[in-house]
């Protein structure tokens, strides 16, 4: 079983602390418990409730996790063969992916009946914590919340994060090492107080805020999301992987190889060994959905004995639209409809199709082809021309 260090501490003694005022032995235990004093932590000489109950919280996540890790289903199986034949990179590091799909898949995936794994283990956990300060921050652990943003440190053990999207200030607490300016954070956060707590598998990326900030607002925007919450509980690997890719690409161009922490964080290695060979021809904007919607286009093009080169110049414009924006796709079919519609901008080529046809063809909306085809020419009729050029030059070679 996987787990991070802080969360297999377990629960240790502690010496007093003398900054604390004198409790009388016979008055209720500042431990919550409800038993006095002289009956409770006085013979164990523990008095700090602050430290035991953030001890407490640590062996809650071990056991959170393990939990979640342990649970036995077929959805939930699926889920992790389905996304990690989706990660390119995560692929690398076994460890690491099976940590940040354990701790998302708990924290964000319901079941058949609408309840998430988190909540089932606080429901059952709740009935065995007797300190009421623990058992306050386990029952708002319901309330997990999915974050990206950019991050500061504070100090060795504080973390600043400046959420994406809301702009909210998110404080989280934990034993961190060093922090490189302009990073970007993701994780998985645990309500403790006004302040939180990340749970298991979390990262942080150098040198790639604004990059994966722009990222965020384009995936969050086009899925018409109401809470980066709400976006992140389905699009939380594929950030994470992402993650990785805009992180190698900043330091191959410093020359610099890429590896991962234990903790998933990522950081240079100046090692000679280089991953960059791992990293040539990684195409992160080929999800199912992505494929879906490429294969379906050359299949009606086909279909419809369209020209070869005219039809590679459509499959190579959406497979650009696609790399380089990477929406969240819904129905993939609309994308493969809104190109072929797309088509009749273009005076160099000769497929022509009317919406009422492409949309019965996909079985989509006449209006929703018109509007990504309309959206698309928008914003890349430049590189239409681009391709057209480059294939005339193609043709015209020797």
């Amino acid at each position: 079983m996987l787990y991070n260090e802080h969360l297999c501490t377990g629960l240790k003694k502690l010496e007093v602390n003398t900054n604390m005022s004198t409790v009388g032995r016979n008055e209720p235990c500042p431990c919550g418990s409800g038993k006095k004093y002289k009956k409770c932590c006085e013979k164990e000489n523990v008095v700090n409730i602050d430290t035991l109950v953030s001890q407490e919280l640590d062996v809650l996540q071990a056991q959170l996790y393990d939990y979640i890790a342990t649970a036995q289903s077929q959805e939930m199986e699926e889920y992790y063969h389905h996304y990690l034949s989706k990660m390119d990179l995560m692929q690398a590091d076994p460890d690491i992916y099976e940590m940040a799909f354990v701790s998302w898949y708990g924290a964000t995936q319901k079941d058949a009946e609408g309840v998430r794994l988190i909540e089932r283990f606080v429901d059952k956990q709740l009935s065995t914590v007797t300190r009421p300060q623990t058992a306050e921050v386990l029952e708002s652990w319901k309330n997990v919340r999915a974050t990206a943003g950019t991050v500061e440190k504070l100090d060795d053990h504080t973390l600043r994060v400046e959420e994406a999207i809301t702009g909210d200030t998110l404080v989280v607490t934990e034993k961190f090492g060093k922090l490189e300016e302009d990073s970007f954070f993701l994780g998985l956060l645990l309500p403790n107080g006004d302040k939180y707590l990340p749970f298991a598998q979390y990262f942080i990326y150098p040198a790639i805020e604004k990059a994966a900030l722009e990222l965020v607002k384009i995936r969050f925007e086009q899925g018409e999301f109401e809470t980066l919450h709400d976006y992140l509980s389905g699009q939380y690997l594929e950030i994470a992987d992402v993650g990785f890719v805009l992180y190698s690409a900043e330091k191959k161009k410093a020359g610099k190889a890429v590896n991962t922490s234990p903790r998933g964080d990522v950081a240079g290695n100046d090692s000679e060994e280089s991953s960059d060979d791992t990293m040539e021809g990684v195409e992160i904007w080929k999800t199912p959905e992505y494929v879906e919607a490429i294969k379906a286009l050359q299949a009606f093009l086909t279909e419809k004995g369209e020209d070869q080169k005219e039809s590679e110049l459509l499959v190579a414009v959406l497979e650009k639209y696609f790399y380089s924006e990477r929406p969240t796709i819904r129905n993939p079919k609309i994308y493969s409809g809104a190109l072929v519609d797309m088509a009749k901008n273009i005076d160099e080529i000769s497929i022509r199709h009317v919406q009422k046809e492409l949309a019965e063809y996909f079985d989509v909306s006449a209006n929703s082809i018109s509007r990504r085809s309309k959206q698309i020419w928008e914003s890349y009729q430049d590189t239409v021309y681009e391709l057209l050029k480059a294939g005339q030059n193609e043709k015209t070679k020797p």
